[in-house]
Order: C-alpha cells, then sequence, then structure tokens
C-alpha cells in the first residue's frame, strides 16, 4: 500500500482525504478558536427567557454569520496584503472554506438552544449546556493542535487544551463585560 505524510509527518495510506497544508490548518484552528470565543460571549448575553422564542437562536446564528463574514473579509485582506495581487475567486472560496470552523462554532449550540425553545428541556439547562459544549470544544483543541504538529496526546496536552477553554471563557466574560 502507498503511503503519502500528512501534515503531521505520520505517514497516511493513499487514497484517504488529501492532506491539509499546515497553513490552512493555522487558519482554521484561528476561526475555530476566534468562533467559539464570540459564541461564548454570545451565550453569555443571553438569558433563560430569550431561550423561550426565537431570539436566542436568531441572534446566535447572526453572530456566528456575521463573524464568519467578517473573519472571512479580513482574512481574505490579509491574503491580498501577503500575496501582493488581487484576488480571485479561488482565493475567495479558499478563505470560506479555511473559516468553516466559525460555522460549526454556532450551529453546535443554535442547535441545543432549540431543545428550549420547543420546550424540550428547561431554557436554564439549555444554557448551561450550550456553554458547556463550547468550553469542551475549546478545550478539545489542545488534542487537535497538538496531533495537527505531529504530537501525541498527552496530560500536558489535556492541561493546554483546559488552559486554553479557562482562557477563552475569560476572554468571552471580558468582551461580554465591555459590550453589555
Amino acid at each position: 500500500m502507498e503511503h503519502r505524510r500528512s501534515v503531521t509527518g505520520l505517514p497516511r495510506p493513499a487514497g484517504r482525504r488529501r492532506d491539509v497544508p499546515r497553513e490552512d490548518v493555522a487558519s482554521r484552528v484561528s476561526a475555530y478558536v476566534y468562533g467559539n470565543v464570540l459564541v461564548m460571549a454570545a451565550l453569555i448575553a443571553l438569558h433563560p427567557e430569550d431561550l423561550a422564542g426565537s431570539t436566542g437562536v436568531v441572534y446566535l446564528l447572526g453572530v456566528g454569520a456575521s463573524t464568519y463574514v467578517a473573519h472571512t473579509l479580513g482574512e481574505a485582506v490579509g491574503l491580498r496584503v501577503r500575496e501582493g495581487r488581487s484576488l480571485d475567486w479561488a482565493a475567495v472560496r479558499h478563505e470560506l472554506r479555511d473559516a468553516l470552523p466559525i460555522v460549526t462554532a454556532a450551529g453546535a449550540p443554535a442547535a441545543l438552544l432549540l431543545l428550549g425553545w420547543t420546550d424540550v428541556l428547561d431554557t436554564d439547562v439549555v444554557l448551561v449546556l450550550a456553554l458547556a459544549l463550547v468550553d469542551i470544544r475549546l478545550a478539545l483543541l489542545g488534542s487537535v493542535v497538538a496531533h495537527a504538529s505531529g504530537e501525541g496526546s498527552s496530560t500536558r496536552v489535556f492541561l493546554a487544551g483546559f488552559a486554553l477553554a479557562v482562557v477563552a471563557a475569560a476572554v468571552a466574560v471580558l468582551k461580554w463585560q465591555l459590550t453589555h
């Protein structure tokens, strides 16, 4: 069986999805962190009564969509400066793809908020679960970064992810404090 090297430098069997360049992995990780921090700040701003109707879901999806567009625009302009050329459609598509982790950052908690809107779960419980989901997503990022860097999972990697989740939560609280 033919083997290729993955982003991590480890052999990858032929036939698996194509290798993603390290620069793209870094852009996607950046979008993932950025999206989750802003989604967490948006969740902190919500009250359980916002989840009894469409307000919470629409607000969170709005934060996700506007963050996705703003991040993509910023990255596209940065690419223009880095490469010193006009942007073509392929470059814009590339930036849209690299920003997709922002969409998942908002989409998963929004799906949870639907449980409060439809009275499947109590809105207090839904809000706590949505915040916990975002924090868990951030805590697991240490393992993703370690994998992309060719490191194995370890206690240090777990603690780094946990520290990232704590710092991200503090940044989200700070953003909420400064804007509300």
